[in-house]
């Protein structure tokens, strides 16, 4: 193993993919040194070393990695999660490692601040407006109109998006998201507080783009075709490479590498997600950090053999990235989701449907025994599983994918 470092900043939530991210590190060579809020018992074995620090208290945090830098051959600073893009763009910016600048990580946190960074380009951005109360929505809905959409300018995990189709929608909106963008319901939100955007509703297909952008050049590996729930937009399906038309991917990637150099990205991965409404992109968001629900950790590999997480180290570390894909496969993930609040027993189904070829996994994200709740009393319970397949064309996927939803069902007493 080297003696050099990589230096992470909190790991993701889902222990699969907190898992991936490490032994990513380890298989490039690189010791590992943790500083985040905990050490999960998982990640135990893989880290060398951790230190553990509030990470939302900046200063802090700071301090501790240049206690760390001055111990530690530090190769590179990693994040894997939104909340922590900030606080890697400042520690790399510290040591002088590669990321990107702090300027461009408000840019790429912050809704608003990003939706303003991009109004000079012209045609892909809906209508917008910052609202903080009752009365700014109703002043900023008269403008743009029905439908759109409200939710907090910080948060991540579709947390907080209500959609709006008439004025009996506006205060019991706006109720929710007081009770929803407060550090007491989630810690998110002690970043930009209750600061909430609302824009026009946007039609289409939904999809994400996944890639890098290191050195002002940006890569990207391929398009995700998604399926989100009504009316809270949670992901219910992700399958890939997208199966729009090649025009239609050609003019996305386009748009996409002009949104990402307006914002100032650079040395990190990306996950921008936009709706084709048949005739051009509509501009969503972009993150400045891996894409989740197991499309970078496992669908990307088994889709195409890139090692996505190995190069979110190679990017941070300013190591060359190794994209060529050596197959050509369509890979796609469905989620299980909870029919009720209660208490989850675990999933029915799944050994029949694992008899079939072309599942590769079944990962839990709810302890079974844990209480489930649906929006909007909660935003990340009512998933409480996920179902990865993969196949030969689109068509055989679609296949394994519905039968996995027709198939296995969540048991909740």
């Amino acid at each position: 193993m080297s003696t050099r470092s990589v230096l992470f900043v909190n790991l993701r939530r889902i222990k699969r993919e907190g898992f991936e991210s490490l032994v990513a590190a380890r298989r490039l060579g690189h010791r590992v040194v943790l500083l985040g809020r905990a050490l999960p018992e998982f990640a135990a074995p893989l880290v060398d070393e951790f230190h553990q620090v509030d990470t939302y208290d900046t200063e802090l945090a700071l301090k501790t990695a240049r206690e760390i830098a001055a111990v530690h051959d530090i190769a590179g600073v990693v994040n894997f999660t939104e909340i922590d893009v900030q606080l890697v763009a400042a520690i790399a910016a510290e040591l002088g490692l590669p990321g990107m600048s702090p300027e461009a990580a408000v840019l790429a946190r912050n809704k608003l601040a990003m939706k303003n960074a991009l109004t000079g380009i012209e045609g892909v951005l809906p209508k917008f407006a910052r609202v903080a109360d009752l009365a700014d929505l109703r002043e900023a809905v008269a403008r743009i109109g029905f439908p759109c959409v409200v939710k907090p300018t910080g948060a991540s995990g579709s947390k907080g998006i209500f959609e709006l189709h008439g004025e009996a929608d506006l205060e019991p909106a706006m109720t929710e998201l007081s009770r929803i963008a407060d550090p007491a319901f989630d810690a998110v939100f002690r970043q930009f507080g209750a600061e909430f955007i609302v824009e026009e509703y946007l039609v289409g297909d939904e999809l994400s783009v996944e890639g890098f952008i290191a050195g002002g050049q940006v890569r990207t590996i391929l398009l995700t075709d998604k399926v989100t729930t009504v009316p809270f937009h949670l992901e219910v399906s992700h399958r890939l490479p997208s199966v729009l038309p090649e025009a239609a991917q050609e003019e996305i990637r386009r748009r996409a590498e002009e949104i990402l150099l307006a914002l100032g990205f650079d040395h990190c991965a990306f996950h921008l997600e936009a709706k084709w409404d048949g005739e051009r992109m509509r501009f969503i968001e972009v993150a400045a950090r891996p894409a989740g629900d197991y499309i970078a950790s496992h669908l990307i590999k088994a889709a195409t053999g890139v090692d996505f997480f190995a190069n979110v180290i190679r990017v941070a570390t300013g190591d060359p990235l190794e994209l060529t894909p050596d197959r050509d496969l369509h890979a796609g993930l469905r989620f299980v989701f909870a029919d009720r609040a209660g208490t989850f027993e675990g999933v029915d189904g799944v050994t029949e449907l694992f008899e079939e070829p072309g599942y590769d996994h079944v990962f839990t994200e709810v302890t079974p025994g844990s209480q489930v709740a649906l929006p909007p009393a909660n935003f990340g319970t009512q998933r409480v599983a996920a179902v990865c397949a993969r196949a030969s064309d689109r068509a055989g996927l679609d296949a394994l994918l519905d039968a996995a939803g027709e198939r296995i069902t969540a048991r909740i007493s």
